[in-house]
């Protein structure tokens, strides 16, 4: 009902900002970056929750062999571990494949810091990640 709620808001606010639009900026991702921005206004303050993955074991069988594989639900859970702000560059960068400089605007943090945040992000994902696969193994 939230995602509903916002992306109504997201189209009374392209709506009333149309007139802001230029001819040099695509419609699409104009309305994507007021999308982005009303998801984050909306989600300030509140605590992210991540859906858990659904049959995940199906995946995990087929490839039990192969050492590189990592079980899906460590990923989701060691992501969900990381300090909320690192979480959000991380997930954006990576996953979405935002640039530092979009993120540091949609966010309001300078590009430099979207990079740090991403660096310490990754690198604590990378030892968590570690720790639960040796865990695992052991």
């Amino acid at each position: 009902m939230d995602a509903e709620d916002i992306l109504q808001e997201s189209f009374v606010s392209a709506f009333n900002k149309l007139g802001d639009l230029s001819c040099d900026n695509a419609f699409g991702s104009w309305l994507k970056r007021i999308v982005i921005n009303n998801c984050i206004t909306h989600m300030k303050g509140k605590r992210i929750e991540y859906a858990d993955i659904d049959d995940y074991h199906h995946y995990a069988d087929e490839s039990e062999n192969d050492p590189l594989d990592i079980d899906p639900e460590l990923i989701h859970n060691a992501i969900k571990q990381l300090p909320d702000g690192g979480r959000t560059i991380l997930v954006l960068h990576s996953l979405e494949g935002y640039k530092h400089r979009e993120i540091a605007e949609m966010l309001g943090i300078s590009e430099s810091t979207s990079k740090s945040q991403y660096r310490r992000a990754l690198d604590l994902l990378s030892v968590n990640l570690k720790n639960k696969i040796y865990v695992n193994q052991a």
